[in-house]
């Protein structure tokens, strides 16, 4: 039981990665025969996971089938919970995002913010065709044992009660670390990216090195990349100071030198003025990007493999990872290497979408054994003297 139950999500992962996959090709790649795939797959397919979209083209015999996940088997509910920033969509079976919300409430740490979260859930359970699951995502690191999330610094409290949420919530609900979900999230939308490091930048800053691609078996914990030095002459670090990563490259680093400076106080109008040709802010952004070169290259140094950057601060530095690379490249010239730089699709919704490919995944884990046992239930026991009878006769 145990290794069809491997199987099954093994199938479930390639059907994931590579939409049209027929039965021979999961065969080739596992190295299993078609009879034991097609016995599996026909449970999935009797269950509605899997579905058929078509025929392949055929090699002398039957025109193989093609197969994919059923988007309608099951909706997810995921929810980001921010300082000041609620983000929260839904999802279908195969990830396709239906729906999506920016709220900004302040975080609060009673049982009234958890009733607006709980009201925002059902919002948009009424818009999913059925019921779904809810997963969230918080900046910091969950302890079960003791039933709290604690570091959550960036939420203005040093930890979260566990038990004040579920109270609210429902028990049912998957809490997890937002650098975690996000870079499940990262694995589920870069099918062609193999090991990696991902890198989270909100308020919180963390990593996460990737190296199992399964979707349904990410269990690494994040790392606390902030207190990374960036500034060598920094004798002493305190953990916000100004010359490490946090301090430096966090999403509201440049927003709290703008308030405090310049008559700006956002991103937006930020590259607006640098779009408009003015090298004061030109060089803000340029000096954000250098400190972020030098933790990369670090980072690299270390791990050898490609750099995934997520969270808010995605969506701003993608336009410039050209940059970015040159930066990294003049810090060793004579290396001559390019470190490959990523940036994750969803931004400011990674956690968020982790989250709800969280409670999808822990629904499949519940559910799938009770699918394979009483499937194995159904099936007739064979009668040990058949054979002989029928000699008999």
């Amino acid at each position: 039981m145990e290794i069809r139950l491997q199987n099954a999500f093994y199938i479930i992962n390639e059907i994931e990665c590579n939409p049209g996959i027929t039965n021979t090709e999961i065969a080739q790649k596992r190295g299993l025969s078609v009879p034991t795939i097609s016995n599996i797959m026909n449970i999935l397919k009797g269950s509605d996971i899997v579905m058929t979209t078509g025929t392949g083209e055929s090699s002398g015999g039957r025109r193989p089938v093609q197969l994919s996940l059923n988007p309608e088997y099951q909706y997810s509910i995921g929810v980001s919970i921010a300082r000041h920033t609620v983000y929260v969509l839904l999802i279908d079976f195969e990830g396709h995002i239906h729906e999506k919300e920016k709220h900004y409430i302040q975080f609060v740490e009673n049982e009234e913010y958890w009733r607006q979260i709980d009201s925002l859930i059902k919002g948009m359970q009424e818009r999913a065709p059925i019921p779904c699951g809810v997963g969230l995502a918080l900046p910091g690191f969950v302890d079960y044992e003791q039933k709290v999330i604690s570091d959550t610094y960036t939420l203005g409290v040093p930890e979260v009660s566990l038990e004040s949420i579920y109270r609210i919530l429902g028990e049912h609900v998957a809490i997890g670390d937002s650098c975690r979900l996000a870079a499940m999230a990262q694995v589920f939308a870069n099918t062609n990216v193999e090991d990696n490091f991902f890198i989270l930048l909100s308020r919180r800053v963390s990593g996460i090195l990737i190296h199992d691609r399964s979707f349904f078996s990410l269990k690494v914990s994040s790392l606390d990349i902030g207190s990374m030095i960036i500034e060598p002459d920094k004798k002493k670090l305190t953990y916000e100071s100004s010359g490490s990563l946090l301090g430096l490259c966090s999403a509201s680093t440049i927003i709290e030198i703008l308030k405090k400076n310049f008559p700006i106080s956002s991103y937006e109008e930020l590259f607006e003025e640098i779009d408009k040709g003015s090298l004061v802010y030109e060089k803000l952004w340029d000096s954000y990007l250098h400190h972020l070169a030098i933790a990369i290259y670090n980072i690299y140094a270390i791990f050898k493999v490609d750099i995934v950057i997520g969270g808010e601060m995605a969506k701003y530095i993608e336009p410039y990872t050209e940059k970015l690379n040159d930066f990294i490249s003049a810090l060793s010239p004579e290396s001559g290497q390019t470190i490959r730089i990523h940036c994750s699709i969803y931004g400011d919704y990674d956690d968020a979408y982790g989250a709800a490919l969280e409670t999808r995944s822990l629904c499949l884990h519940k559910m799938l054994p009770e699918l394979f046992k009483n499937s194995v239930a159904a099936v007739p026991a064979r009668k040990k003297d058949v054979k002989r009878k029928s000699v008999k006769k």
